[in-house]
């Protein structure tokens, strides 16, 4: 195993999510991809949580999404169907047991209602506790709008830091949200590599 990457922050998750997945499975390395949180299911996503088809999918392909159903009810509200995580217990023994067909494990692990800005909440983000890297994604698309029409819980970031009301999104912004989440996961007691990345819609910095 290199690396178990959580990827956190708002709008650009899935997209990086993906991006990695690709770029690791065609330099030859194994892959597996979930959630701690919710997650879009994708073609030919793995929602049986057996391990012996999970490795197995994994030792043929080089590359597995994976994780579990949710109730009906919250399936049928949504357009497309999504996933929660794989069980911690069967994580850890896919990576326990697969020491030479398991290279990445990719997690998206936080979730932001299709907004390009979040600020966290106590109990967030949602970490696995074997996690080695944190990547936080920030949206910058819609820098000089109002934070309260961009940042997904925008109110519980008035109430922590005082922002004012008719604050816009501005380079100042997005680099608090971004120390936010630095202190949020070390608080947490994360201790591995925290990396940052900004997004505009079609371009990565």
């Amino acid at each position: 195993m290199e690396k178990v990457i959580s990827i956190v922050g708002a709008g650009g998750k899935t997209t990086l999510v993906h991006k990695l997945a690709r770029e690791y499975h065609r330099s030859g390395k194994g892959v597996l991809v979930t959630t701690t949180t919710h997650m879009y299911v994708e073609a030919d996503t793995d929602l049986s949580c057996d391990f012996f088809a999970l490795r197995d999918k994994i030792i043929k392909d080089g590359y597995c999404m994976a994780g579990q159903k949710i109730s009906e009810q919250k399936i049928s509200e949504q357009s497309k169907p999504k996933m929660c995580g794989l069980p911690y217990d069967l994580l850890d023994k896919l990576i326990k047991d697969m020491p030479q067909a398991l290279d990445y494990v990719i997690i998206e692990a936080d979730g932001a209602k299709h907004h390009s800005l979040k600020y966290p909440a106590a109990d967030e983000p949602v970490i696995y506790p074997g996690t080695t890297d944190v990547i936080i994604v920030l949206g910058t698309w819609e820098k000089g709008r109002s934070c309260k029409d961009v940042v997904f819980r925008y109110e519980l970031m008035q109430k922590e830091l005082g922002t004012a009301e008719d604050a816009v999104v501005d380079d100042s912004v997005i680099d608090t949200l971004r120390q936010v989440y630095v202190r949020k996961l070390r608080d947490s007691g994360f201790e591995g590599r925290i990396s940052c990345v900004f997004a505009n819609e079609r371009w990565w910095f």
